[in-house]
Parts: structure tokens; C-alpha cells; sequence
């Protein structure tokens, strides 16, 4: 195993322990896509790296306005990994607590850590950073799925596992609702099985797929912006439209999150998680309210 000074060319030898997440990015549906893995390896008592490897088939599927890139990475080279070696990298120190942290044994404690790693504190605890919408959770073995179980979860797919369908036909992809679900089943990576035809979707069948939903999906998004925007029109024409309405916050609580957020207390993502906002012009603008 050999030492290197550049903090992007990776460690040789094998690592003794590997740690491994999967990066999930979010709509604002919640619904989750996949976009790429990371892993922490550790060589000895000095040398560590982590290595990043994008899911470029599941990227490709992918709008702007759910994935555009991964913080601290430049995705315009197109490699098949990305390394940091002895460095921790900006994604997760983004969505980490620092060793100098104050309430940093609280957090750990939570997770059921009674040592610091920041990296296994980001798979146990399933925290975001209040900058994006990326969620790490931990790589786990293949599964297989079915399709019309009770129990299915589109968020629970990842690039390896395997769903049955039982016909394409069986897939009612002309409601816009289930049109949506067929993107998400389509975007995860996993292989889809048909099985009264008894084989498994190819690569390019997978591609006509995506760009059949998603072209449906911008025909649904455009109805729904033109009947809303016709039905808030004749509703301020009879005088009824009173705005989008404001969301409830608790003052007492909002004074206690801004207090400890402007102390430095609670990071931007926490503030946000206390006080059940999702957006993050909206947490500053409430805060603005506190004297």
C-alpha cells in the first residue's frame, strides 16, 4: 500500500473495513431516486479514502429540477469513481457534525454511537443538508420485489434488485398517478421482470419507457399550471381568492429554534426539521418575524 500527497488518486492495497451508502436525491413529492454510491475505506491508523461512483444510467433518466450534480464533485468528467484520500469530502462534512461540535456526543448518542464516525453517524441517522436535497442511506444486498405486493415501497429500490410484473399490460399507465409510480419503478435502476413473458426488460426498452412518462409528465404538469391558473382567474373574479395560505408555526417554538439557530446552536437542516418547513426561504423569512 502506498501513500500519496494527491488527495484524488486513489490508495493501493486493500482496505481492512469498507463502509458503504447509497446517495439518494429527493423530489418534492419525497419521492427518492438513486444517483450514485460512497464509500469509506480505511487502510491503517493513517490512511483512509472515500470513493464516489455516480449511477450514470440512472442520472441520465433524471430532470434538472430533481438531480443537477453531487456537492464537491464534478460530474462533467464523467469517471467512473472519484476519490478522496485523507481528506474528508465537502458532501459529507456538508451533512455531518464536526469532531468540535458541542452537542456532538448528544448526537452520536441518538444514533446509538458511543464513538465518533461521521460517515457511519450519516447511514444511521438519515440526515440531509438543508443546501440540497441528497440523502445517504446504507447499501444493503440485493432484494428481490413484486410489483402488486401490499408491502412494495418505491422508495425502497435500489440499482441491482429485481421487480416482477406480471404483464405489461397489467400497468395502468394512463393515469397520470401511475404514470409517476412507473417513472420512479423505471428511474430506481432495478431490473424489471415480466412474468408472463418470462424475461426481463432490456436497457433500451427501460429508456423508451422513461422518455414516454416523462413526456407524459410535462403534458400533466402543464394541464394542472393551466386549470390552476383558470381557477384562481374566476375565483378573484367572484371576489374568493384570498392567496396561498400562510403555514402554521408554533411563536413559542419559533422563537426557541431562532434563538439556538442564530447562536449557532442547531444547523440550517435542524431549524428546518424543528419547525416542520421544507423550504428554506420560507424558514428565513419566518425567522425574520423573531426580534
Amino acid at each position: 500500500m502506498s501513500r500519496t500527497t494527491d488527495y484524488t488518486t486513489p490508495l493501493s492495497g486493500t482496505p481492512y473495513y469498507t463502509n458503504t451508502g447509497v446517495i439518494k436525491c429527493y423530489d418534492e413529492n419525497g419521492s427518492h431516486f438513486p444517483v450514485g454510491e460512497i464509500s469509506y475505506e480505511r487502510f491503517d491508523d493513517q490512511n483512509f479514502q472515500y470513493v464516489i461512483t455516480p449511477y450514470w444510467n440512472e442520472i441520465a433518466q433524471l430532470p434538472a429540477d430533481i438531480f443537477y450534480d453531487i456537492p464537491g464533485i464534478d460530474l462533467r468528467v464523467k469517471k467512473e469513481h472519484y476519490y478522496r484520500v485523507n481528506i474528508t469530502p465537502t458532501f459529507i462534512e456538508m451533512r455531518t457534525p464536526s469532531p468540535g461540535r458541542v452537542d456532538l456526543w448528544e448526537l452520536l448518542s441518538e444514533v446509538g454511537l458511543d464513538y465518533y464516525d461521521r460517515f457511519e453517524w450519516l447511514l444511521r441517522s438519515g440526515k440531509r443538508c438543508g443546501d440540497d436535497n441528497f440523502i445517504v442511506v446504507r447499501k444493503r444486498e440485493a432484494r428481490h420485489f413484486v410489483l402488486s405486493s401490499s408491502d412494495f415501497n418505491l422508495n425502497d429500490l435500489l440499482p441491482g434488485d429485481t421487480v416482477t410484473v406480471s404483464s405489461l399490460s397489467d400497468i395502468p399507465a394512463t393515469k397520470p398517478e401511475f404514470a409517476y409510480s412507473l417513472f420512479r419503478l423505471f428511474a430506481s435502476g432495478a431490473d424489471i421482470i415480466i412474468e408472463n413473458e418470462q424475461r426481463t426488460l432490456d436497457a433500451a426498452e427501460k429508456r423508451a419507457m422513461l422518455y414516454l412518462l416523462k413526456v407524459m409528465q410535462v403534458h400533466t404538469d402543464n394541464y394542472a399550471a393551466i386549470r390552476q391558473a383558470d381557477g384562481i382567474r374566476k375565483a378573484k373574479e367572484a371576489g374568493k381568492y384570498t392567496g396561498r395560505k400562510r403555514q402554521p408555526v408554533d411563536p413559542v417554538l419559533l422563537e426557541q429554534v431562532t434563538k439556538q439557530f442564530r447562536a449557532g446552536e442547531i444547523s440550517e437542516s435542524e431549524a428546518m426539521q424543528k419547525l416542520n418547513i421544507n423550504s428554506r426561504s420560507t424558514l428565513y423569512r419566518r425567522m425574520r418575524e423573531v426580534n
